[in-house]
């Protein structure tokens, strides 16, 4: 579709092609970022987009200048390409959706085409036909908040393969596509590192020392608590998972995926994991630390695994409680390790 796109769309969502375009305009090439006064410009701009994720947990203000907004942009996800960790591109992509939220929301009032379009980009299938928004079956799937409650797609009218959203729920969705969206322009930015400039790896580094730093105190934080506290500050479907398999059930692989990722991310070492899975009847040293140590990120594709979102949990069959603002398992644990455990329901 054809949409006249404006320099204030560029600000609000440079990840637009357009967009994009213009840092191709501007002739920067990479050995020019933070080597003449427009580069380093640039590239500072980014790194504090990227520290301010870190430390604050938010993206912050967007310059006036469209094009340095979008070149910094495009420089942060070539960044975050180089730092090469998954859980600091999500939190990136996570803060940046939600930056976003207030302009798909006024855009949603006033330019309802411009959010189709942004669709598109998503390589969604979206209908819009005066007030009436629907989308196929698989994007909505795709990109769901929650499934449960009015979100689940039995819950749904379906029609010839399309559900039908409001204005609202269409936001929502594209909220999750910007994420989403955000984590596979970072996983397409990367380069050869041989490659970085002097300055660019420089700033890679930094970023690199600040995330680790951040991960660690945190991590600590929770693990003194955790000594004081213990299983207390568990989410209720981890102790339950957790009392089964003290007690010598044998319990599913999903289950055991989901409590090994969690101790795991809280700082049990692979052999204090193990320990938990001892009086399963079926339990086999070799096959267990195997697993755990796949998890763990030590074999395989050295990924480290977390636990599945409570949505996915409650939809698995391993949570029947609904916890008060929280949607991962390791939210409940460092909310409760401070002190501020979130208020619990059965469901």
């Amino acid at each position: 579709m054809r949409l006249l796109l404006g320099t204030e769309d560029y600000i609000k969502y440079p990840f637009l092609p357009e967009a994009l375009k213009i840092v191709k305009e501007l002739g920067l090439t990479l050995e020019e970022l933070g080597e003449t006064p427009l580069g380093n410009e640039i590239l500072e701009y980014a790194k504090r987009k990227i520290l301010s994720v870190i430390v604050e947990g938010k993206y912050p203000v967007a310059s006036d200048d469209y094009r340095l907004e979008v070149s910094a942009f495009t420089t942060s996800l070539l960044i975050l390409s180089q730092v090469g960790d998954k859980a600091l591109t999500e939190k990136f992509a996570v803060a940046f959706s939600k930056k976003t939220t207030l302009s798909l929301e006024e855009d949603s009032r006033k330019n309802l085409q411009l959010l189709l379009y942004l669709s598109q980009v998503f390589g969604w299938d979206v209908r819009i036909e005066g007030d009436r928004i629907t989308v196929h079956f698989k994007d909505y799937v795709y990109a769901q908040p929650e499934f449960t409650g009015p979100w689940k797609l039995v819950n749904r009218a379906l029609r010839a393969g399309y559900v039908e959203v409001t204005a609202h729920e269409f936001v929502r969705l594209l909220q999750t596509g910007v994420k989403k969206h955000v984590v596979k322009l970072v996983e397409s930015a990367s380069i050869d590192p041989s490659m970085l400039p002097e300055r660019l790896y420089a700033v890679v580094e930094e970023v690199s020392q600040a995330w680790a730093k951040t991960r660690k105190e945190v991590l600590a934080y929770a693990q003194a608590n955790y000594a004081k506290s213990g299983a207390e500050a568990f989410p209720p479907c981890i102790r339950a998972l957790l009392e089964e398999a003290k007690s010598g059930r044998n319990l599913p692989h999903s289950a055991r995926f989901v409590l090994a990722s969690f101790l795991l991310n809280i700082g049990f070492t692979v052999d204090q994991t193990l320990e938990v899975f001892k009086s399963s009847p079926d339990y086999r040293e070799d096959l267990a630390r195997y697993q755990v140590e796949h998890i763990a990120g030590l074999r395989g594709s050295r990924t480290k695994y977390t636990p599945y979102k409570c949505d996915n949990m409650r939809s698995l069959g391993l949570c029947k409680w609904q916890c008060e603002g929280v949607k991962h398992p390791l939210q409940y644990f460092y909310r409760a390790v401070r002190g501020k455990p979130p208020r619990v329901r059965e469901v």
